[in-house]
This record gives C-alpha cells, sequence and structure tokens, in this order.
C-alpha cells in the first residue's frame, strides 16, 4: 500500500493521482476500485495529509496526451510479447501492485486510444478518465516515447479490443456509447446489451450512481427497456465498480 508521504511525492512532481482500493481474491487477482470520481473529483496535498488512508495505492490518473501504458496480466504474457515486440523493453517497467502482471510505460506521442484485450493477457490504457496503479516508488521523469513496432503493433490488432475510448484530443462523438443518450439503445436484442455497455462507459468515464442513473434512464426513454432489468443491470455494476459499496 501506498504511504500518506509516497502520495505527496507523486503529487509534489506534478501527477495527477488518486486513491484506489485494491483487494485480492484467492487467486490472489486483483480488483481495484476508485475512492473519488477521479474524473471530476481532483485531490491536492491538503486532501492526501487529511485523507489518505493506509490501504490506498496510487491511481496515475490518464490524460490521453501523456502515458500510454501496456498493462500485462502476467509474467507469461508479457514474455510472450517480448519474443515478438523485443522494444517493450525500452519502457519504464514496474510490477503490478498484485505482483502478478507488469506495466510499461511510454510516452503517448502517437495519440494511442485506450485498448482493453487489444492481444490474449494485455490491456493498453491511454484515454482521459482512466488510471493505471502505480508502484509508488516507479520514476516516470524518463518514459521514452512509443517505440513504431509497438505503434503498428496496436494499429493492426485494436480492432479486437473489447472497449475503446478516446483521448482527450478527441470529441465526445468518437465514443459511440454516447450516442445512445441521444438514440436509444437500438434494435430489439442488442438493447439490453448496448444498455450495459452504457453503464459501463459511463462508470469508466468517472460518472456517479445519480449521474448514472439519470443519464441511462434518458437513453431509455427512446428505448423503452423494463425499469426493473435496468435497475439491476446498474446495481451490479455499482456494486462491482466500487468493490460491494
Amino acid at each position: 500500500m501506498a504511504t500518506k508521504i509516497e502520495a505527496l511525492r507523486w503529487i509534489n512532481e506534478g501527477y495527477d493521482i488518486t486513491p484506489i482500493r485494491v483487494t485480492y481474491d484467492e487467486q490472489g487477482h486483483a480488483s481495484k476500485s476508485p475512492f473519488l470520481a477521479y474524473a471530476s473529483d481532483k485531490i491536492d496535498k491538503l486532501w492526501v495529509l487529511s485523507n489518505w488512508k493506509k490501504n490506498f495505492e496510487i491511481g496515475l490518473v490518464l490524460n490521453g496526451e501523456d502515458y500510454v501504458v501496456f498493462d500485462f496480466d502476467d509474467m507469461r504474457a508479457y514474455e510472450r510479447f517480448k519474443i515478438e515486440y523485443p522494444s517493450i523493453e525500452r519502457g519504464i517497467k514496474e510490477k503490478s501492485v498484485s505482483g502478478r502482471g507488469v506495466h510499461v510505460f511510454f510516452l503517448n506521442t502517437e495519440s494511442i486510444i485506450q485498448a482493453i484485450g487489444i492481444i490474449d493477457g494485455l490491456d493498453i490504457k491511454a484515454s482521459k478518465n482512466n488510471f493505471a496503479v502505480v508502484n509508488p516508488s516507479t520514476d516516470l521523469e524518463d518514459v521514452p516515447e512509443l517505440p513504431q513496432d509497438l505503434w503498428t503493433f496496436y494499429e493492426t490488432n485494436k480492432g479486437n479490443a473489447r472497449k475503446v475510448f478516446v483521448s482527450e484530443q478527441s470529441s465526445d462523438d468518437d465514443i459511440p456509447e454516447l450516442d445512445m443518450i441521444v438514440n436509444g439503445f437500438g434494435p430489439e436484442g442488442e438493447r439490453n446489451r448496448n444498455m450495459s455497455l452504457l453503464v459501463w462507459t459511463l462508470l469508466t468515464l468517472g460518472f456517479n450512481k445519480q449521474q448514472l442513473i439519470a443519464v441511462v434512464d434518458l437513453a431509455n426513454s427512446q428505448s423503452g427497456l423494463d425499469d426493473d432489468e435496468i435497475n439491476k443491470t446498474i446495481d451490479a455494476a455499482w456494486r462491482k465498480w466500487t468493490n460491494g459499496r
């Protein structure tokens, strides 16, 4: 866990950070949930001194223009990737808080957008309003630019990702889920899935539960899904996102 002193160091060095609660299942897999709506609730030295708890980890809030993080589930995924793309070793590497995975940082000079599950065992995090839980001792001062072959890998495989979110340089129109707010959840047979996708997109963008309900209700005015089904989806997603809080 990160101490107040470690959190203050990241604040003093100019990083946008947020407190993250991390829990582990019996297999050692980490579940990470933000303590704050980090997209809008920004912390400063006073907040850290007054509110930082000993069970918090440091979440580095990404803005789409600073870093791209190659987030490997475990060392096997990293070693497999390194065989084909040895330039991954040029980045700043740290072990994940669980000790199982690896984060590799580069400068986001190519305006990469986020791609979750781009290949098995690898997420690419780069969008605004997302975060990477960092090792407090990691030094990002000399992060290198993204190598060309890793950019090519991203461009070639980004269509395989489960979720893609835009960088701050892009407009909200580039997030297809946000079209649902105006146009509804699409044709019958796809509405429940699309509604769930919108819920998770809004959570990732930092919406609180009250805002989430209001926006989903607005989208549903064009679709007419059952209110109970929507409430169940929102409640389940919120419990998972906040680790049961």
